[in-house]
Order: C-alpha cells, then sequence, then structure tokens
C-alpha cells in the first residue's frame, strides 16, 4: 500500500493539491489522511498508519522527575488565562474558506463571553465546544524553544487540536506554501487501537524542499494512556535543535516530551544511542518550527482547519525561546497543582456517552459490527470494470457512536482482483485510494508532483456539519467508470432520512487492467446482493 499519502479536494469543484495536514469535522490523520505512517475528525490529514511497535530495551531509562532548577527570567510568551485581557480572539469553524486551500473549514473570529475557574495556576479559561482560541503569539525565532501549558479534556478528537501553531497550517504545500506546524491531539496508536492523549505531530513541509526536511513526525509517551482527560496534566515540548539525518535523508530535529514535569521521551537521546526502541527518523519534531516564515504565524488552542473543536480546560501557557532543563521542567510543573478541581460553568456539564447504532446485517459485512477495524483491515471481494463499462455496488455505511468523518467506506481503483498488497501478488498497485470525506491518495505509478498535474478533481455537495450523522446508515451506490485512459468514481448517497447528496471523483490516470474494492476504517459495509 502506498505510505505517501496526498489529499484530494476537500470542498466542492475544487482541484486537488497535496494534502496538508490533518482532519474532518466529527469527535474523533490528513486530507486523505493517515499517518506517520495520523477521536473525531489527515493534517490536516491523518497518518495513514500508526507507527510500529517496538520493544524498549533493558537500560532505557525510568522517567522521574528532575530536581528542581531556576527557571529563565522571563518567558517569550505567556498566557495566565485568569482572565484579564491577554489578547486572545475566539474563533469558529466556517464554510469560507477563503484562501485555504488544505482545509475542510476556514476559521473566522467571532462574539464570545469567556468563563473561568478554578485551575493549577490561578483561574483557567473554559471553552465549551463551540469555538476555539486564536492566541496571538509570535514564533520564537529559534532553534532551540519550549512550549509547556496545562490542560483539562472534557471532549478529545482523533487528530483534533488541543495546541496548534505554525505557518500555513491549512494550506496545502505544493500551492507554493512552506507549510510548517505542530499540533498537540490525539490518535488511536495504542494497543488494539487504544487511544492516547497527547502526542505531538509536526509537519515541514516546504513546497519546493530538497534538502532534506520534509517530514511528518510524532512523539508521544509510549505508555499507551490518555493524559489529561477530566483531569489536569502538563503538557511540555522541548526542542534542542540538534539535527537528526535518518538513513532515507531526512532530517528531523532534537526534541523531548513531558508529561506532569517528567521527560518521557528524548528524540535525540534515541537517535544518538536507541535509548528508547530503535531509532526510526519519525520518532522526533519537524526542524524549523519557529523560524521566521512566509506568512502571518498561526496560533490556536482547541481549533483546526479540519477537525472536531476541542471542549475543556487550559491554563497557564509559556513559549521559552530557550530549551529548557529536565529540571527547568520540573519547576515549571511545580508552580501548578494538578490535584485542584476544576466544574465548568453553569450548562457546561459532561456530555453523556453517544450510545452505539444498532443494525442488522442482510448482506455481506466488511469490517467487524463492533468498528473494531482499523483501516485496511477488511475489504469487499474486488470487482473487474472493462474499458468503456460503469460497475457499480450498493451497500449501507455504519460507523461508530463517536466516529470521525473518516470512519466511513473507502473505495480503492487497482490493477490486479483478490489482492490488497504486494504480499498477495506482487504485480499489485493502486491507481488511487478515495474516502468518503474527500480525501485521497494517487498509487505509485501516478508520479507527477501534484493532482492538477493529473487533471484529478473531486466534487460533492455534502453537508460537513451534519456529515457524521448523514453517513450512518446511508445507502451508498458506488460507480467505477473505466474510460480507457482514466478512471471515474462516482458515489450517490441516500441517508437514513432520505436526503441525497453526490461525490464525485474524476479523471484518476490508469493503465491496463482496472479493478475496484472497498475498504473500511472503524467501520462496517454491509455490502447488498
Amino acid at each position: 500500500m502506498k505510505k505517501k499519502v496526498l489529499a484530494a479536494l476537500l470542498c466542492a469543484s475544487m482541484t486537488a493539491t497535496l494534502f496538508t495536514g490533518c482532519g474532518n469535522k466529527t469527535e474523533t490523520t490528513p486530507e486523505i489522511q493517515s499517518a506517520p505512517a495520523v477521536e473525531e475528525s489527515a493534517p490536516e490529514s491523518q497518518p495513514e498508519e500508526a507507527p510500529a511497535e517496538t520493544e524498549a530495551p533493558a537500560e532505557a531509562p525510568t522517567p522521574e522527575l528532575a530536581a528542581a532548577e531556576e527557571l529563565p527570567a522571563e518567558a517569550f510568551a505567556h498566557l495566565t488565562f485568569d482572565g484579564e485581557d491577554e489578547g486572545y480572539k475566539a474563533v469558529v469553524q466556517t464554510d469560507d474558506l477563503g484562501d485555504i486551500d488544505g482545509g475542510t473549514y476556514g476559521i473566522a473570529e467571532t462574539e464570545a463571553t469567556f468563563s473561568y475557574a478554578d485551575g493549577p495556576v490561578g483561574k483557567c479559561i473554559f471553552l465549551d465546544g463551540s469555538y476555539g482560541l486564536d492566541l496571538g503569539l509570535e514564533a520564537t525565532n529559534t532553534d532551540a524553544y519550549t512550549v509547556s501549558f496545562w490542560v483539562n479534556a472534557d471532549r478529545l478528537a482523533t487528530f483534533g487540536p488541543t495546541l496548534s501553531m505554525g505557518y500555513n497550517v491549512g494550506r496545502a504545500a505544493d500551492a507554493g506554501n512552506n507549510v510548517t506546524w505542530f499540533n498537540v491531539t490525539q490518535s488511536e496508536w495504542g494497543l488494539d487501537n487504544a487511544k492516547i492523549f497527547p502526542i505531538v505531530w509536526s509537519r515541514n513541509e516546504a513546497s519546493d524542499a530538497a534538502d532534506g526536511t520534509d517530514c511528518w513526525p510524532w512523539m508521544y509517551a509510549f505508555d499507551n494512556e490518555i493524559h489529561g482527560k477530566r483531569e489536569w496534566t502538563m503538557v511540555t515540548i522541548v526542542c534542542t535543535g540538534e539535527e537528526q539525518t535518518g538513513a532515507t535523508g531526512t532530517k528531523t530535529v532534537g526534541a523531548q516530551f513531558y508529561v506532569d514535569g517528567v521527560m518521557l521521551y528524548d528524540s535525540q537521546a534515541n537517535y544518538t544511542n536507541n535509548t528508547y526502541f530503535e531509532y526510526t527518523w519519525d520518532a522526533s519534531l519537524a526542524p524549523n518550527l519557529m523560524k521566521p516564515g512566509d506568512s502571518e504565524y498561526e496560533s490556536y488552542f482547541g481549533i483546526n482547519y479540519w477537525d472536531t473543536v476541542f471542549k475543556g480546560f487550559i491554563d497557564d501557557l509559556y513559549i521559552y525561546d530557550t530549551a529548557l532543563t529536565p529540571g527547568q521542567v520540573a519547576s515549571l510543573y511545580a508552580l501548578g497543582d494538578a490535584s485542584v478541581v476544576t466544574e465548568a460553568p453553569e450548562g457546561g456539564a459532561e456530555e453523556p456517552a453517544a450510545e452505539a447504532p444498532t443494525f442488522e446485517i442482510t448482506g455481506t459485512a466488511v469490517g467487524a459490527e463492533d468498528f473494531s477495524t482499523a483501516f485496511w483491515g477488511a475489504h469487499s471481494e474486488t470487482w473487474a470494470v472493462a474499458e468503456g463499462e460503469t460497475v457499480s455496488k450498493t451497500f449501507v455505511n455504519w460507523h461508530g457512536a463517536e466516529a470521525s468523518n473518516w470512519n466511513n467506506f473507502v473505495v480503492v481503483l487497482q490493477n490486479v482482483a483478490d489482492a490488497h498488497s504486494a504480499d498477495d501478488n506482487a504485480d499489485y498497485a493502486e491507481y488511487a485510494v478515495v474516502r468518503s470525506d474527500n480525501y485521497g491518495w494517487l498509487g505509485e505509478q501516478n508520479t507527477a508532483n501534484n493532482l492538477a498535474d493529473l487533471g484529478w478533481t473531486v466534487e460533492s455537495n455534502w453537508n460537513w456539519d451534519t456529515f457524521a450523522a448523514d453517513m450512518q446508515g446511508a445507502t451508498v451506490v458506488v460507480s467505477v467508470t473505466n474510460n480507457g485512459d482514466t478512471a471515474d468514481v462516482v458515489c450517490d448517497v441516500t441517508t437514513a432520512a432520505g436526503d441525497t447528496y453526490q461525490q464525485k471523483y474524476t479523471g484518476i490516470a490508469v493503465s491496463g487492467d482496472l479493478y475496484y474494492c472497498l475498504t473500511v476504517d472503524g467501520c462496517c459495509l454491509d455490502i447488498q446482493k
């Protein structure tokens, strides 16, 4: 399966471009998303697959709080969220994309009355899930820096945002934009697809990068847990800035990841001597995230251009233009009280858990009925499409109660029958993989630098505000047409409520035989006879 993911257009009648970083709106990675390979709606996209599990060596350090050291006299930036005017603004996702060519939504300022409560350091701010914050922060313009904040989440989303900062965050790099950002988010990379929070997912994808810095690395605690869900936790990212060049020439930078003042991962130590596990280039931090950029620096909390808006509390956000030592991070943690009980303002009570759908399979199921099948974990049979013909199949789409937009059907165009990887058939190749949420990627044989050069477009009339609900129990007729040197995929969707939508992928380059099948990503398809 192709590991380099390309994003298709996110909105109707837009020309496809390389995918930007992560997500779609629903509670739960990337444009077509999938993982380093990315709970509720990849950077810009999600990674295509979770990082490989590795066993820590016996000499791996035991995480512990370091002895306190004196903090720098002044931080580069400090937001207390104690209630005074500190320059942050309320923002919401909007259908007006403006010049955002790699996102699902635009972001616009809105009116909001901020609510505050007792936090670990004085007061904290409560975000009710309807808006996020434009923090108004700047880049440090340094190779070494530290970012730290307290968070107490009532609602987390897979690839959804807590702190997100960078340049051209919602833009597609192949449109001439230097895209650099990091997002502190949740993933489903734990054992048996368990959710993990926090992870730091970062990106450096200059449109003309030729120096090896084009990368999508990630870091987390490698402890298979969620920290900060209805409890206070302090997340700290320290960039020490040493160059780390992998075997493929990919360059990342040395960085450390802390939870509650304790260093749980050091990419530079791993790069130097495999302290935690056998070194992989992508368990790290992207370079140049705080260096001067060619556009306005963006800094948000709880909102991005793709995913479910965060709900919960944030307190005491620090940025330093130096790399704090373990002892200084311990001192920063000591300024707060993680045991404080924080209550949401009236009307902000915890949301009841969504109920799983009940349904009966009347045809052939693809994917587990409890939605536990991960991406590419189950496939339908393959159907041949002869040149000049159209082949249609009908199925009912089901997903979990807290599904992301990408937890719905996926169509795979390929060159051989009854195979889903080169392990099945050495001649196997994909022409394209396209998702219901307007993401997708091209196969290895399509080598153009951007999708527009290939003439591949996607059109749809989805209502993104109701997309997840619309896809629950929707009847889908997918039709694949073989035009000889191109293929089209048309999906006619009828929701359980009787509303109709249509999605079209057109101009996908093909050569030779054409087959297609359906696959899943945490959903279940009931293919009708």
